[in-house]
């Protein structure tokens, strides 16, 4: 593949400056930034946000690695302060033994007896001296083991803070790309929306039928209204309105004609008569 790849950018190249003569590196240098342009310019932003998400979820072998370091380190360090720990136990019980000898070794005896075993004082002043220089030795070699663990703490408090600005950047990184995706969510729904266009011929028509329907619905209660008042239908709709029960005698006393009471005592007049 590699090799026909080879094979063909050679050849693309002595046609092209064959064609182009000594403006074919122009050429093709132009072409290759179109290329490159339009390729770009075809990637989609769900696939960059994916790429983006990737990268970040490519990060955590390098975090696991360090996490891996650390815990290595911390146990190092807990080893190494329990083994401090023990020798200072046993330094002190050397310490006490020495000091036990040279004690005795202050009076003037000339034999000594620890445990039931007599021993004269050239041999306890050679153990003193042999336990001293063993003392010393192990004192110098547990100072170094002491400053072994103080560089060891440091470095694993620097490590321990470097993973946890690493978790920290790649738990930022992680909520950046959700925020991404979120606003590239509202930016499509806000492209969605506006994309959307409503015909206004169409708009008018189905206004314009809503009209007829509303005129043609007022046409059919206007004569429904007409119809009873022609069948001589009360109208109950007017029900509410107050009727004066005394409008016959204002009738009558506006046009003058008789009352019922005048009728009636003509009436009694007229048959005295």
């Amino acid at each position: 593949m590699l090799k026909k790849l080879v094979v063909g950018t050679l050849t693309m190249g002595i046609v092209a400056g064959f064609v182009f003569g000594s403006d074919s590196f122009s050429y093709l240098r132009t072409f290759g930034k179109n290329v490159r342009q339009a390729v770009k310019s075809e990637i989609t932003p769900e696939f960059e946000i994916g790429r983006i998400r990737n990268d970040v979820d490519n990060l955590m072998p390098e975090i696991r690695r360090h996490m891996t370091i650390v815990a290595e380190q911390s146990v190092d360090v807990k080893d190494l302060e329990q083994e401090i720990a023990a020798r200072e136990t046993g330094l002190v019980r050397q310490k006490e033994a020495i000091l036990a000898l040279r004690t005795d070794l202050q009076s003037e005896k000339d034999k000594f007896t620890y445990k039931a075993v007599s021993y004269s004082r050239r041999e306890v002043e050679a153990d003193l001296q042999h336990r001293f220089q063993s003392f010393r030795t192990a004192e110098e070699s547990l100072m170094r083991d002491r400053q072994i663990l103080t560089a060891q703490r440091e470095t694993l408090r620097a490590n321990q803070q470097k993973l946890d600005t690493m978790l920290s950047r790649k738990q930022e990184l992680v909520v950046r790309v959700a925020q991404l995706e979120a606003r590239l969510k509202q930016v499509q729904a806000r492209e969605a929306v506006n994309s959307v266009e409503i015909d206004d011929s169409r708009l008018a028509h189905v206004e314009g039928l809503i009209k007829d329907m509303n005129r043609e619905l007022d046409i059919r209660e206007s004569l429904l209204e007409t119809e009873g008042h022609t069948l001589g239908r009360i109208p109950v709709e007017d029900a509410g309105v107050a009727v004066n029960p005394d409008i016959l005698s204002e009738i009558d006393s506006h046009f003058g004609a008789p009352s019922d009471e005048a009728e009636k005592s003509s009436s009694s007049d007229n048959n005295a008569i």
